[in-house]
């Protein structure tokens, strides 16, 4: 399950909604261990679901267990629901996992309704924790979760080692999902064709301050072959008519090589495809772009972050702004689209800094531009250092951890910039960058297609709203 989030948690995203491979991935592997189960994928989030629908659904299914995915932002939804799948079945066995159980296991399982958290990668543990309920044997000897023993204790399990070998897990199981709701937002729409969201990799060798990756993945990255990740892409189109695909690799770049192969491979299948994917500005490379291009990428995702250095310094992005300046130029003059986001609020940051991320994001004048309020999510160095400066606020709830860009309520009071201000200037920044003249002259020159025309009428309402 995938809990609600939107209509409960007060906040709109970018416009687009993904699939949740996170739980597609976690059943491909479960039925392939365990071919008989049944499993099923209950997206409220995407279904937009309702609790007393949620309720409707789980009395129709009647699950044994219940794994239910919790991002900070929306850890008291997946409470919620899991209180709700105890009230009509208090013998079900309900399993947090994903990043805030990855942060706090033991703290999660404080709670009634969870019985058991999954901390990491999940694949492998899922399935374990299966196998042991069915066989009645032990959790003690499934490894990367915590648990209540039959006293009630809390206990937590060693690690599980990663899955050296990403080949080895299934294709998501797609078909369990409702893949006509997912839409790509219009900051990273490139065609009319049906839209799927992928990876190719797990893992970041980086070790910036505010990062989820190696919490989830440590600081390993592993890499999916390229004739898996090629298959992939040819069993979604031919399977469920996709045609355009959104890269979620933290760096799609990585490997210089790879990333070759991977476009030579989609070009040598005659694959018509278009793509987006998120890179570093310091992994681009003109051979490399013009492979990408050639294989249907319309747009790169730079994470800028900031346009002061002493602030790249402190979250140890170890960029620097000649870099991004460079990379951008090096996109636009190869005929791909750029896009990028910087965040405010993070450690150091006073008003000059953030002005200086304004002026740059103007010099860089990428395509589209988002500008997130830096989020500290537990278990990363970004997190542990504002909470032990009490730069947290005092009234701060979980929900204020999303990094959607209309959240009223940055997590942070820093010294002379308050949250108040954090969000004046994100609000800011949306204005001076968006309403500039020449860049709306720009963007209505360069309409070619509907989808040009889709995307800025979507972008206008995103913005109007913000």
């Amino acid at each position: 399950m995938n809990p609600p989030f939107t209509d409960y948690g007060g906040l709109q995203g970018h416009g687009g909604k993904a699939a949740p491979l996170n739980l597609a991935y976690l059943a491909s592997y479960l039925m392939k261990i365990k071919p008989g189960v049944s499993v099923t994928i209950l997206d409220c989030e995407g279904l937009r679901l309702k609790y007393e629908d949620i309720e409707a659904r789980l009395r129709g299914i009647q699950p044994d267990i219940i794994g239910i995915t919790m991002p900070t932002p929306a850890f008291l939804q997946g409470i919620e629901t899991a209180r709700m799948a105890k009230r009509l079945n208090k013998d079900v066995v309900i399993v947090a996992g994903g990043p805030h159980p990855t942060a706090f296991p033991i703290e999660t399982l404080g709670e009634a309704s969870i019985d058991i958290t999954v901390y990491g990668e999940g694949e492998i543990t899922f399935t374990e924790i299966v196998q042991a309920l069915e066989a009645d044997k032990p959790l003690s000897d499934v490894k990367g979760i915590a648990y209540k023993d039959k006293d009630g204790n809390a206990r937590i399990n060693a690690p599980q080692p990663l899955i050296a070998d990403l080949d080895s897990i299934p294709f998501p199981s797609r078909d369990l999902l409702p893949l006509e709701i997912y839409f790509p937002p219009p900051t990273k729409r490139e065609s009319n064709k049906p839209s799927g969201n992928m990876i190719t990799s797990r893992g970041c060798p980086y070790e910036c301050t505010y990062c989820m990756a190696r919490i989830i993945w440590d600081k390993k990255v592993r890499l999916r072959g390229v004739a898996n990740v090629v298959n992939e892409i040819e069993e979604c189109a031919a399977k469920y008519g996709l045609g355009e695909f959104n890269f979620h690799d933290e760096l799609f770049t990585l490997n210089r090589q790879r990333t070759i192969d991977i476009c030579r491979e989609i070009q040598r299948r005659k694959l018509d495809i278009s793509w987006v994917c998120m890179v570093r500005v310091d992994y681009v490379w003109e051979d490399v772009l013009i492979e990408m291009k050639k294989a249907g990428c319309k747009k790169v995702m730079f994470g800028f972050e900031s346009g002061a250095q002493e602030i790249l310094d402190i979250m140890k992005k170890k960029t620097t702004i000649r870099q991004a300046i460079d990379a951008v130029k090096l996109v636009k003059r190869l005929g791909i689209k750029a896009g990028g986001n910087f965040m405010f609020g993070n450690i150091g940051e006073t008003e000059e800094t953030i002005r200086k991320s304004i002026e740059l994001a103007k010099r860089l004048n990428t395509d589209t531009m988002a500008f997130f309020i830096a989020s500290p999510y537990p278990g990363t160095e970004f997190y542990d250092t504002a909470k032990s400066k009490g730069y947290l606020r005092g009234d701060l709830q979980w929900k204020d951890f999303t990094l959607v860009a209309d959240n009223p309520n940055p997590p942070l009071n820093l010294p002379g910039l308050s949250s108040q201000r954090i969000a004046y200037w994100q609000k800011r920044a949306y204005r001076e960058y968006y309403l500039r003249l020449g860049y709306v002259l720009q963007k209505i020159s360069g309409i070619r297609s509907k989808v040009d025309i889709k995307n800025l009428i979507d972008g206008a309402r995103i913005l109007l709203r913000l």
